[in-house]
């Protein structure tokens, strides 16, 4: 009956994983102290006093212990205060912000993660190419995670090297993994986000470095991903095959996050004229907010400069 499962959780192929590995087992073998004599306990004492046995002691009066109470009571107690301890440790250790270090100090290889309805798409920034449902990371290198959402929220996970995070529309969040075996494990979404959720799943792909780069030549030989091939990949659609781009627009990931991919204005310039108005009402306003993007430093340098003027005007 449970043949199809697969205790991926158990099978750790990687650094993070394996210590979440070892906070649930230890987790569950502390609570088992408390299980396992409960139900020794509750099949001892339907033995003893059953009908027909008549050397059992009955005590209709009795109704308090100090010794029982205080093994009752102890017990759970002292295994709160060590599940309280371990995940306060581990929760700093495992924290998914927290970069990771190799010993040969190698550079993280950097990754946008937007889901989509309802597939998954992954941008490598420093490689200018991009894929659906496939995502490629080289054995034994940190890879540094950036995700958003462009839809409703998510959840990102891949079991076996730990560490699931929620992916949220308009919100950055952070991750950092390393797959220490070459292998194909499997990715994910584990929130619900409806009717495709099921299908909405990708495989995480740990290569050698020699056929990671061999993948990446591979990726730049297809198409390029700019505003119009996103709006169409953007649309929701179910069971999405395996897609590469060879070349990616470099803001897209920014106007992903900004809610603007769709030529909208973005939420950071929004707020940037609404910081400059507010500090320099007289300020002239911008005439296209598409044609400064945060990228150039267009409105960076005019709110500085009405910071400026602000400040000269009060002196």
């Amino acid at each position: 009956m449970l043949s199809g499962c697969k205790m991926a959780l158990m099978d750790p192929q990687g650094p993070i994983g394996a210590q979440e590995k070892d906070i649930i087992l230890l987790a569950t073998g502390l609570m088992l102290i408390v299980v396992i004599p409960v139900i020794l306990m509750t099949i001892g004492f339907a033995w003893k006093y059953r009908e027909s046995n008549r050397k059992a002691v009955y005590a209709p009066d009795w109704e308090h212990s100090t010794r029982i109470e205080a093994v009752v009571w102890a017990i759970p107690c002292l295994i709160i205060l060590a599940l309280a301890t371990v995940t306060w440790i581990s929760t700093h250790q495992l924290d998914p912000y927290k970069p990771l270090t190799t010993a040969n100090k190698a550079k993280p290889v950097e990754v946008q993660v937007v889901s989509l309805d309802w597939k998954w798409l992954f941008i490598y920034p420093q490689y200018g190419v991009a894929s659906v449902n496939q995502l490629a990371l080289p054995v034994g290198t940190p890879v540094h995670f950036d995700l958003t959402s462009a839809t409703v929220m998510n959840s990102f996970f891949i079991p076996q090297l730990g560490s699931q995070i929620y992916t949220m529309t308009g919100m950055q969040t952070q991750l950092s993994l390393i797959a220490d075996h070459p292998g194909a494990y499997d990715g994910m979404s584990a929130n619900y986000s409806g009717i495709g959720f099921a299908g909405m799943k990708f495989k995480a792909l740990a290569m050698q470095p020699a056929d990671f780069d061999a993948w990446m030549a591979r990726a730049k030989t297809h198409p390029l991903l700019d505003s119009a091939s996103y709006a169409a990949l953007a649309a929701p659609s179910e069971k999405v095959a395996v897609a590469y781009y060879g070349s990616v627009d470099p803001h897209l990931y920014h106007n992903i996050l900004n809610k603007c991919a769709d030529g909208s204005p973005c939420t950071d310039d929004t707020v940037n004229m609404a910081m400059m108005k507010t500090i320099a009402p007289d300020a002239a306003p911008c005439k296209n907010p598409s044609d400064t993007h945060p990228s150039n430093g267009a409105v960076t340098e005019k709110v500085a400069q009405a910071k400026s003027d602000a400040r000269r005007s009060q002196s």
